[in-house]
């Protein structure tokens, strides 16, 4: 491991060793929050664009996720090689990914300009060439800056482990930060920012504060430029005792985990902003409503974990496993239309249906790329792009084979199978541990998933409406119903 040497006298270190982990968390809080404002944004200036269809969403989150899956993969890979040939602190780099993405943030409207230019003779929305060419410009336009914000996780854990080698729970100290900024972010910019700035303006205010956390992060290198003795510190506090992971042999299973749970969660965002779209009464809220819950969800199930972690207590896997078997199937039980409640409470129902899904996976995502990584950067970037590239394919699966085959109803209960069959896997060790637990979590998991199948209805079964009828395909659902002065088109 290189060491940095400064003339400066390293202020930091005069205030205590963990001065400079609020700041840290402070710093990925922001950089957070300017990455949900900008995937926002762009999300909206791509309707006005290319139109406000499935595939523009689908394509615009799988973009996203596929630079966060690069960035975060090559970030580790190459950090230590970057660091070692130049002599530079790892922050210094994450310094300049930093000023990248503000400068990004602010050339995408430009991008989606031309790229307009570009599509005009290309057809009708629909059209396959369209659809293709208009995939491609959201590539370019948006994949550069994704790809800087995956980088931002190895960067930051490289630091932090040129300043504590022995810690190896970097990755869930730097993911909270960044959900909860997340969560910040998505409220901010649908609730206020947009309607009070604008497009453009809002995103100068992004960039600017990309540009501040660089800043600070070069002022941080500074004060920091020498190493803090090999002392194991708690990040949490100022405790000397390190937090104990067990090391997991079995990285395939985990691998398998991390790419379904990925995979599996954004498509359902997929799912989910059809689905309630109804309730929720636009695709834009519906977006909005369900990534602020979805957060938020995630941002408290980190906290929790990093929790237990630092008592050495946390949840296991099977454990995990056992709910998210359960709580897939929620959507589809609190999102049937003949519930008999008004506006209001049916608005609760279907964004509470999604928050215990959410906050396991909040827990389970970090835990299981600490226990696989260790705190080393290069093997938390490659869980976390595995992570990702579920994260990637997944909407694109939603929005194009399983929407338009199968509706909302089936496709949620599809994509809830996995998490059955990894119950299944884990059930003798549940078994062991408590047979009582595990037979409660068979009987609500099989209850659920027959009533999924047999008896509940989503707002596209015709049965709902009686006479009415349902046409959907990859782009959307059309349902006509009603007689005479009371029919209906959705």
């Amino acid at each position: 491991m290189k060491t940095y040497s400064s003339p400066l006298i390293p202020i930091g270190n005069y205030f205590g060793r963990n001065f400079y982990y609020p700041i840290i968390f402070i710093l990925f809080l922001r950089s957070g929050t300017c990455g949900l404002l900008y995937q926002i944004i762009w999300l909206r200036l791509a309707f006005a664009t290319f139109g406000i269809i499935t595939p523009v969403v689908s394509v615009t989150i799988s973009v996203f996720m596929m630079g966060l899956a690069v960035g975060s993969w090559a970030g580790g890979r190459y950090i230590d090689d970057l660091t070692n040939r130049t002599g530079w602190s790892a922050i210094i780099f994450y310094a300049l990914i930093e000023c990248l993405i503000g400068l990004g943030g602010m050339l995408v409207p430009h991008l989606f300009s031309w790229g307009q230019a570009l599509l005009l003779p290309a057809g009708n929305f629909g059209s396959l060439r369209y659809l293709l060419l208009s995939a491609i410009v959201l590539g370019i336009a948006i994949l550069p800056w994704c790809l800087c914000m995956g980088a931002t996780f190895p960067f930051m854990m490289a630091f932090i482990k040129q300043l504590n080698r022995a810690n190896k729970t970097g990755f869930s100290y730097l993911y909270l930060p960044n959900v909860i900024g997340a969560m910040c972010g998505t409220a901010l910019t649908a609730g206020f920012l947009i309607e009070l700035l604008g497009f453009n303006r809002t995103l100068l205010l992004a960039a600017f504060s990309n540009f501040s956390i660089a800043m600070v992060s070069l002022i941080l290198n500074l004060l920091y430029s020498r190493p803090v003795p090999v002392a194991a510190l708690d990040m949490r506090s100022g405790d000397t005792v390190p937090i104990r992971l067990p090391r997991q042999n079995n990285t395939a299973l985990l691998s398998s985990i991390l790419f379904t749970t990925g995979f599996t969660s954004m498509a359902m965002e997929i799912i989910w902003i059809r689905a309630f779209t109804p309730v929720l009464l636009t695709t834009i809220y519906s977006f909005a409503a369900i990534l602020a819950v979805y957060l938020l969800a995630t941002a408290i199930g980190s906290w929790i974990y990093r929790k237990h972690a630092g008592e050495e207590r946390a949840v296991s896997a099977p454990y995990l496993m056992a709910l998210l078997a359960s709580f897939s199937f929620l959507p589809v039980v609190l999102g049937d239309p003949r519930m008999p409640v008004g506006q209001f409470m049916k608005v609760a129902a279907v964004l509470f249906s999604i928050f215990p899904f959410c906050a396991v996976l909040g827990y389970l995502t970090p835990k299981l790329i600490d226990d696989r990584s260790q705190g080393d950067p290069k093997t938390a970037g490659r869980a976390y792009a595995i992570n990702v590239i579920g994260c990637i394919l997944g909407p694109l699966f939603a929005g194009y084979l399983l929407l338009p085959l199968l509706g909302v109803r089936f496709s949620l209960v599809l994509m809830a199978i996995p998490f059955v069959v990894y119950f299944a896997h884990y059930f003798k060790t549940l078994w062991i541990q408590n047979y009582r637990l595990t037979i409660f979590a068979i009987v609500l998991t099989v209850l659920l998933l027959v009533s999924s199948t047999n008896f509940l209805l989503s707002y596209e079964d015709s049965a709902f409406y009686r006479s009415g009828v349902v046409r959907r395909d990859y782009a959307a659902t059309v349902i006509s119903f009603g007689k005479g002065m009371d029919k209906r088109l959705l």
